[in-house]
């Protein structure tokens, strides 16, 4: 049972919620931390927010918020930080470090989905992105101890942030 909450609620029961994207793959270790920060926040805050899973490819991120005042992302990254950093990007202020989100799969990824999404003029309003430090990117479904952490952390500072935004 991966999701036992659905992405959308009945007529109307999520219209004005702020949305957050969780971005990974779930075979890919650390690279899955985004993903399973979202679980839980879509778990505390059912259905006063909208949670969505996305892979992390440029054009279903272009698609998933297009037209979204508020957007939240979660991801893994890797920055050189130490493994299970949290850190919180405004990425409607200014461009994202492209190198801090190359530890993951994606290729053309979210740092290029946010540039171009600036470029064409369809940036949200108010984009947040939490990085959460990785350091295993190899095959497999195990995050590392430092990053399941990480997790929990992240998903907390992004459900006050979502509740703040419903405000």
């Amino acid at each position: 049972m991966r999701d036992a909450l659905p992405e959308t609620a009945p007529a109307g029961g999520l219209a004005g919620a702020p949305l957050l994207i969780g971005v990974g793959h779930e075979g890919r270790c650390d690279d899955a931390a985004g993903l399973r920060a979202a679980r839980l926040v879509r778990a505390l805050l059912w259905p006063r927010a909208r949670v969505i899973e996305r892979a992390g490819d440029a054009a279903a991120l272009l698609e998933a918020w297009r037209g979204e005042p508020v957007v939240v992302v979660v991801d893994a990254m890797s920055s050189g930080s130490p493994a299970g950093t949290v850190r919180r990007l405004d990425a409607s202020r200014g461009p994202l470090h492209a190198e801090f989100f190359r530890g993951s799969t994606h290729g053309l990824g979210l740092a290029e989905a946010v540039e171009l999404s600036r470029s064409l003029g369809q940036l949200p309003p108010s984009l947040a992105i939490y990085g959460i430090e990785g350091t295993d990117f190899g095959l497999g479904t195990r995050l590392s101890f430092p990053v399941e952490c990480a997790v929990r952390e992240a998903a907390l500072l992004i459900s006050e942030e979502l509740l703040a935004a419903r405000d």
